[in-house]
């Protein structure tokens, strides 16, 4: 076990990146060692083979998630997936008088794309304002879903509040207006099921690396 600070490592921040498990490690290390090469680009064995991993680990994370494998598009990271969104979807279709909302809790993944598609379309950026004790308040927020809105980024979990987010109910009041959804779920994924379809949302980015944590009592970590 490694020491620092000539103390056993404790790792919390999980909600920065988690540490990878030996499963993880080791299915790194079996692919470069056994079957490494392009995804869908050759028919020989190697390239079979890691062909089928990739297939399988999106048929595997469809089940995790509900969601069909052809729903799926796998990226490196929500920040990218984020971008992806907003630079296939939003810059194309967003103008002068448009509106993006976001809430006043989004890690800056979810509002630096918008602000940038912004900038390169007319649009303007409008802020769901969060509670005193750190919900987002959500009649504030209905009554922020104007017209103008075309586009809503919410995170589901908080990743400094820890603010869980009803993003179903929220989905479902942007539905009806005809607002595209964006759902962050990098903090959720690690600690709740997910069940994309139920939540209703057009996108949901997560990440992978976030996913592994470890659970402690809240007596461990409260103040004295």
């Amino acid at each position: 076990m490694r020491e620092v600070h000539g103390k056993p490592l404790v790792y919390f921040d999980n909600a920065n990146t988690g540490q990878k498990p030996v499963q993880v490690i080791g299915a790194v290390d079996e692919f470069y060692r056994r079957y490494n090469a392009n995804v869908s680009r050759a028919v020989h064995v190697l390239g079979s083979e890691a062909t089928d991993a990739y297939e399988g680990a999106r048929n595997k994370l469809a089940r995790f998630l509900n969601v069909r494998p052809s729903d799926l598009v796998l990226c490196s990271g929500t920040t990218f997936a984020i971008n992806l969104v907003a630079y296939s979807w939003a810059l194309p279709r967003l103008k002068a008088g448009d509106v993006i909302l976001v809430s006043r809790m989004e890690h800056h993944a979810n509002i630096v794309p918008w602000q940038l598609v912004a900038q390169r379309t007319g649009a303007t950026i409008r802020v769901a304002e969060i509670t005193p004790d750190g919900a987002l308040d959500l009649d504030a927020l209905r009554a922020a879903m104007t017209p103008e809105v075309k586009l809503l980024a919410v995170t589901h979990v908080s990743n400094v509040l820890g603010t869980v987010n009803p993003v179903r109910e929220i989905c479902r009041e942007a539905r009806k207006r005809g607002i595209i959804t964006v759902v962050d779920g990098s903090q959720a994924v690690p600690h709740r099921k997910v069940d994309v379809a139920a939540i209703g949302c057009d996108f949901y980015a997560i990440t992978g690396h976030k996913i592994t944590w470890t659970r402690c009592r809240r007596s461990s970590v409260a103040a004295k």
